[in-house]
């Protein structure tokens, strides 16, 4: 027997509960994320050497936003299932199946991507940035600037990688095809690093390789992907 479809109102009840329960998540891991929040602004602070407030309120609002970060980035597992809860309700058994994979695999992606930036480019990066300082002109960072080029770079790195599950999508429909992005290989080896000249500060190329390298192989991972005959996966 067919279950009914759901009402508007149901869906309203139940987008009211789904949000209720991610909202709690994120508050419970905030909580959570604020009492190691000084470690992890100590460690964030190493490559600075040194930060500084300039206004009253600065560093305060500095260790709640790494604990509101924290507690999001601990939540986004249970966003996620909350999202395909929700969203399961309207598709059909097949199109479950075909789905399935998207929200993990987008979950991985953008951890890989923040792991990169935060272990690998992001100190690289301040080492750079801060050589150029001297007598004349020493550095004093604000602790809410450096956190929004943390906030930035981590990002940002986890943006980029969610390229394969955007290309394996659009392939599916037939957006795109293997055959037509590999005859556009060079295009996109040069927009990986003109990319990734952008994301990483100055003219460090040790981080734009640690960027521009990682996005190739998705690039080229993702034309292999496409290629796999894979049963139920976003079939038109």
């Amino acid at each position: 027997m067919e279950e009914k479809p759901m009402t508007l109102v149901k869906h309203l009840e139940e987008l009211r509960h789904r949000l209720i329960v991610c909202i709690l998540s994120i508050a419970v891991f905030s909580i959570a994320a604020y009492y190691y929040s000084e470690s992890i602004f100590r460690w964030l602070a190493k490559p600075a050497g040194g930060l500084v407030f300039i206004a009253p309120a600065e560093a305060f609002l500095a260790r709640l936003k790494i604990a509101f970060f924290g507690g999001l980035f601990l939540s986004v597992p249970v966003i996620l299932f909350e999202v395909w809860k929700f969203v399961v309700v309207g598709l059909t058994g097949r199109e479950k199946k075909s789905l399935a994979w998207i929200l993990p695999s987008s979950y991985v992606l953008f951890t890989l991507g923040a792991a990169l930036a935060l272990f690998a480019v992001f100190p690289t990066a301040m080492r750079f940035l801060l050589a150029y300082g001297s007598d004349e002109l020493k550095p004093f960072l604000s602790v809410g600037a450096y956190l929004r080029f943390v906030s930035f770079l981590t990002f940002s790195f986890g943006l980029l990688f969610q390229l394969p599950l955007v290309l394996l999508f659009l392939g599916r429909l037939g957006i795109i095809t293997s055959a037509g992005l590999a005859k556009q290989r060079r295009l996109a080896y040069l927009v990986s690093f003109v990319t990734a000249a952008f994301l990483t500060p100055g003219p460090d190329i040790f981080s734009q390789i640690l960027l521009a390298v990682p996005t190739i192989l998705l690039y080229e991972i993702s034309l292999i992907a496409m290629r796999w005959p894979v049963k139920g996966l976003l079939r038109n």
